[in-house]
């Protein structure tokens, strides 16, 4: 059985960034996920990043 913590992203997540910005999970691994934001860019960010929270879940259908 795997336990998961609340503080990491899963894929389809919304995500915002200490600085203001919004993005969405488009993969998640256990050490990083890769955020696709607002701006369009994309960029692979540390799971355990304290300036990234989800502010959003995706529903267990959408992973």
């Amino acid at each position: 059985m795997q336990l998961e913590s609340a503080h990491f992203m899963r894929t389809g997540d919304v995500v915002r960034h200490a600085a203001g910005n919004e993005g969405s999970v488009v993969d998640a691994l256990a050490l990083y996920a890769v955020v696709r934001w607002e701006d369009g860019r994309q960029e692979e960010v540390d799971q355990l990043d304290p300036q990234i929270f989800v502010i959003e879940r995706a529903s267990k259908s959408d992973s």
